[in-house]
């Protein structure tokens, strides 16, 4: 990239310090849970006019989607703006929401997952256009909802809906300033078993659910320790987290039982081939069990109305691939050492963009996981100066190198 590039981006951001902190603060402190984003939209929609967007959009679903140039290199970066609840503010150290700088940190409910990512992303790009946009260069700049409940559900719509079609994405989610590529899936799987109903006084004449369900419990737990151990993800999982029963009243036999499962994919499960494994377990099969996909009927923040299977399939990039490449150059002009590679822990919209579409997909951005959804959420500072740092060379090199 050049010295004198380096030291003039590095400059820039130094200038700007205080600008990408103050826009931190003011998103921590815009409540913007998920269902409630409208708020946060509106608020970045007249930041992306001030920093002079040549085309803002908010999309049917309500996700806020920004453009800069026209040039045949596609490349978008995409932020959630929605966050889990506040929770209990007894156990805060500090106001969830007031953004308070505090050694160093931004401290906050959405500091770290991940409205820091998206500030520095941010930034990022409006600096770009004072160095100057590269003719061959488009970026869309994505403000998405719903992440947290149904992550992917949003470029999904982007992709297949409002018809933009990015060459590669950049996913601003806290990886502790490390390149992620990729993470597990996983699944909301439903398991029912159906009994006939009786008086709780006379159970022999009915047939519990509940007690048709017991060996399957049982089985699942085993077949938890069974699962094989993935190379890249670790070993896949299968959680019972839920389990409800059907009855005319406590004073009854129930006649329905069902059981939520969390399954934790790796590279190679898919959707078949997990509903197949639990389909064809002996008590399964001996309770004439159903085994399904919930469907979610899913309402945003702007009354758009979408169905969602709970199936998020698992994604990752090969350390050879160009964009793979490109990131790692741009880490090594940011931090002026070799990079090393990451696979998240929880789950991304890359579910859809490589999941899904096949997208070459990469994870950059400031904050530490541990810390997100917890009531210790922070943001370190100089985080949010590196990510912008990053996300500006990857853009630079993107326009110089990438071939699609």
């Amino acid at each position: 990239m050049g010295f004198s590039m380096n030291k003039k981006i590095t400059k820039l951001i130094k200038q700007h310090e205080k600008d990408i902190v103050q826009l931190t603060q003011e998103l921590v402190q815009t409540s913007s849970v998920t269902g409630e984003e409208e708020m946060i939209i509106k608020k970045l929609k007249e930041k992306f006019k001030d920093f002079g967007f040549d085309e803002i959009i908010i999309d049917s679903m309500g996700n806020l989607i920004g453009r800069i140039g026209s040039g045949k290199k596609i490349l978008a970066i995409d932020g959630h703006v929605d966050t889990v609840e506040i929770g209990d503010h007894n156990l805060w150290n500090f106001d969830p929401l007031g953004g308070k700088i505090h050694n160093k940190k931004i401290w906050g409910r959405g500091s770290c997952d991940q409205k820091g990512g998206l500030a520095s992303a941010l930034y990022a790009i409006k600096l770009l256009e004072e160095i100057g946009v590269p003719e061959n260069l488009t970026v869309y700049m994505v403000a998405s909802i719903q992440e947290e409940t149904f992550e992917g559900m949003n470029w999904q719509y982007i992709l297949e809906e409002d018809k933009i079609k990015p060459q590669a994405v950049i996913l601003t989610e806290p990886s502790n300033l490390r390149i992620s590529l990729g993470h597990r899936g996983r699944m909301d799987i439903k398991i029912q078993t159906e009994g006939v109903s009786s008086h709780g006084a006379n159970p022999n004449e009915g047939i519990n659910a509940i007690y048709k369900m017991y060996p399957i419990l049982a089985e699942i737990e085993e077949m938890h320790e069974q699962l094989p151990e993935d190379p890249v993800f670790g070993k896949a999982t299968i959680a019972v987290t839920d389990i409800k029963s059907t009855s005319v009243s406590l004073n009854a036999i129930a006649y329905s039982c069902t059981i939520h499962l969390d399954r934790r994919l790796g590279i190679n499960d898919t959707k078949e081939s997990v509903l197949k494994e639990l389909k064809e377990l002996p008590s399964v099969l001996e309770a004439e069990a159903q085994v399904f996909l919930p469907d979610y009927e899913v309402k945003t923040y702007c009354n758009h109305s979408s169905k969602v299977k709970g199936y998020y399939p698992a994604w990752k990039m090969d350390e050879n691939e160009l964009f793979v490449k490109i990131a790692t150059k741009a880490f090594e002009e940011t931090f002026n050492e070799k990079s090393d590679f990451i696979h998240w822990k929880f789950s991304t919209n890359g579910v859809a963009t490589k999941g899904y579409h096949n997208i070459p997909t990469i994870g950059f951005g400031p904050g530490d996981e541990r810390f997100a959804h917890t009531y210790e959420e922070h943001i370190p500072i100089d985080h949010l100066l590196k990510a912008t740092q990053f996300y500006i060379f990857c853009l630079l090199l993107f326009a110089e190198e990438y071939e699609g």
